[in-house]
């Protein structure tokens, strides 16, 4: 077997396979799997030494995680049984938050390293999809994918031991010389399986994310589901062949020439000289015109062509009257209609693949421009660099989407070095949102310690006095919370505040014994000398402070003798918890605010947060208390609470959202991830909504 130099664990997997549920393959599949594995890994590794990679051990973590990936992602099955995980560049999480930069550094290499690799890497997974029988792979899934490399430099940063700023300089040592050898790679991968009579299979409907194309951070709304720009061609198809109308007279029927490649020799003479017609009327209408049909082209109704102009032109109208993007972005966006017009006629694979090269560069146009201000004009930095872009674009795109691999790769570049930006730039609030969570864990701790002295002593008759209730509410809440900030809850100053209170309620308990009430009268002093000092600390001033001590005076003699307390509370009354909705509340330290998102009062989250939908490095839409509806990047997660640290530059302020805020905006769609989506594929979706309820 050529690939023999490499061990693998393929083969022992698939002897295997049917007691541990695995695939089998067969003994042809198997050696083609170990070739290639061999060839991923030897390339791959020897690149990593070029890079200055020469560490045994550090090198030897490179290469066994690359192997582990390649061989999970080979035996891994999508029925829902089994899956893999933390293999994908979107879902890495280091430990440390220290380690945020080199999350989003892994995942901008993958993104970049898609973008160089662009066709040959797509037709490497279909060859894969046909050699492992799964059609619905996605680029995530594939072994021999970005993913897998992203999954070996986490290794390397692990296994290095090296500095922060020294793990930089070493991703970035690898990425250069990866992207110097990465086509190479692929061309070799594809000769081997093509050599082995491996096929391409049919492009998947969608893709997942996985962080391996440029607009990774974009898929489409339903990853893996129906494909809304293939569904809208087809409905359009079946309406204007309804219409039954004759073909334009001395029109040369085009009909079926698109489904060719344009280097298919079969392709019709007369079929080529239309197309290019076609493509020349386009090219003369221009990209000012509102809107392009099949009728201003003269086709006829029914005609691929036609449909595939259509198809385009909805969309193109769809998002320029949403109101989805910054007028400059959606007029950027609109100038590219026409050569995409112009793709979509010669390429019918524009509609069928959700990661054919055009559709990535508009989602990714739109998924650079997330967050931008409404009133953004063209002299914004980003928007002038995407103009840029787009002229390029316009000047070279005409039919072959080859030319699109630099825009692609630019594109990614600039996407990945906003965030970082933005996240650099972030940094400065942390403390904020760090001193922030301090004081809503303490308070959650105090009044969860409030819930718990009313319960243990609102037992039996005895219950809390309402004055002394209304002490521990106002005040000593307060203490307790400052008790925990400074030394957390089983702290010597918590104990106190405790045991202060224990013995405050005891005291105005009726006194029967003499011994009970020689004990209170010892007691009292040293209590109220407690319970100022406390009230002190808090900054209580006397006068606030005087009602309870006349009401805790009157209570303490009537114990002594031995008069029944008043009527008291066995529980906390209902305006003690939190109010409904969203409270917002501001902290500024040395000049710079935090906006603070809770469930009606200033507490976090408490406990262990659940891992949903929002990660660090999503850019979310929410809203800020009444209706106010904001776009930020998530630059912090705390992984105890769930709380989220937003920021956009354009705000002035960062925002931090407690997590129930977040799922409560989650569930009901008033917040939702604005990065992960496809533009394309929303105005498409709406289209199609559209001609059906019309």
């Amino acid at each position: 077997m050529k690939g023999g130099a490499v061990p693998s664990g393929l083969q022992r997997m698939n002897s295997s396979g049917g007691r541990l549920g695995r695939p089998r393959f067969s003994e042809r599949a198997t050696g083609i799997l170990s070739d290639s594995r061999a060839l991923f890994l030897r390339r791959l590794t020897d690149i990593a030494r070029h890079a200055g990679l020469v560490s045994p051990p550090v090198l030897a973590a490179f290469t066994q995680a690359l192997g582990e990936a390649y061989d999970e992602l080979v035996i891994a099955r999508r029925d829902g049984f089994e899956r893999t995980h933390g293999l994908t560049a979107s879902h890495i999480r280091l430990v440390a938050d220290d380690d945020l930069e080199l999350e989003l550094r892994i995942g901008e290499i993958g993104r970049r390293l898609a973008d160089i690799g662009g066709n040959l890497l797509w037709r490497v997974l279909r060859r894969f999809m046909t050699l492992l029988g799964r059609p619905e792979m996605t680029p995530a899934d594939n072994p021999v994918g970005t993913d897998a490399i992203a999954t070996s430099l986490l290794a390397v940063c692990r296994a290095s031991g090296a500095g922060h700023d020294e793990k930089l300089v070493l991703l970035a040592n690898l990425e250069e010389q990866l992207a110097l050898d990465f086509c190479d790679i692929y061309r070799e991968l594809d000769e081997l399986l093509a050599g082995n009579d491996v096929g391409t299979a049919q492009a998947p409907a969608a893709t997942g994310g996985g962080g391996t194309r440029p607009d990774a951070q974009a898929p489409p709304a339903d990853a893996g589901g129906p494909n809304p720009l293939s569904a809208l061609q087809s409905l359009l198809g079946r309406q204007r062949t309804a219409d039954g109308a004759e073909a334009v007279a001395g029109m040369p029927d085009m009909r079926g020439a698109a489904q060719a490649s344009p280097g298919n020799i079969a392709l019709s003479v007369a079929g080529l000289v239309a197309l290019n017609q076609l493509a020349a009327r386009l090219d003369q209408i221009g990209s000012s015109a509102a809107a392009v049909s099949a009728g201003d082209l003269g086709l006829p109704p029914g005609n691929p062509e036609a449909v595939a102009v259509d198809t385009l032109s909805l969309i193109f109208e769809d998002i320029s009257a949403s109101g989805d993007l910054p007028d400059v972005v959606a007029t950027m966006i609109a100038r590219l209609k026409i050569p995409l017009l112009k793709v979509a006629i010669f390429d019918p694979s524009l509609f069928s693949d959700s990661g054919h090269p055009a559709r990535r560069l508009i989602n990714g146009m739109a998924r650079a421009a997330v967050g931008l201000p409404r009133g953004a004009g063209r002299g914004h930095p980003l928007c002038t660099r995407l103009w840029r872009l787009a002229d390029v674009v316009c000047d070279t795109l005409h039919r072959d989407c080859s030319v699109l691999s630099a825009p692609l790769a630019e594109l990614g570049t600039l996407i990945a070095e906003r965030d970082r930006a933005v996240v650099a730039e972030s940094q400065a609030y942390l403390p904020l949102a760090e001193t922030w969570e301090a004081r809503g864990q303490a308070t959650a701790a105090a009044h969860r310690w409030l819930r718990g002295i009313v319960g243990e002593h609102g037992a039996g008759d005895s219950g809390v006095a309402p004055g002394i209730l209304d002490f521990l509410r106002r005040y000593w809440v307060r203490a307790m919370a400052v008790a925990a900030r400074e030394e957390g809850g089983a702290g010597s100053l918590w104990r106190e505040y405790h045991d202060t209170v224990v013995d405050l309620l005891w005291s105005v308990q009726p006194k029967l014994q003499p011994e009970e009430r020689k004990q209170l009268v010892r007691l009292v002093p040293s209590l109220l000398k407690r319970i100022n000092a406390a009230l002190d600390r808090i900054g209580v001033t006397a006068e606030e402070r005087e009602p309870f001590l006349d009401d805790c005076f009157a209570l303490q003699t009537a114990a002594v003798r031995g008069a029944p307390l008043p009527p008291a509370a066995t529980e906390l009354p209902a305006d003690s918890a939190p109010a409904p909705g969203i409270a917002v509340d501001t902290l500024e330290i040395d000049g710079r605010r935090l906006k603070v998102a809770t469930r009606g009062a200033s507490v976090a989250a408490a406990g262990p947060a659940p891992d949903g939908a929002v990660h660090a490095g999503d850019w979310l839409d929410f809203n800020l208390g009444d209706g106010e509806a904001l776009c930020g990047l998530v630059c912090w997660r705390n992984p105890q609470s769930g709380s989220v640290l937003l920021f956009n530059p354009d705000w002035g302020y960062a925002v931090a959202v407690a997590c129930g805020v977040l799922e409560d905006q989650l569930l009901d769609a008033r917040a939702g991830v604005a990065s992960s989506r496809a533009i394309f594929d929303v105005a498409a979706q709406r289209v199609i909504d559209r001609l059906s309820a019309g």
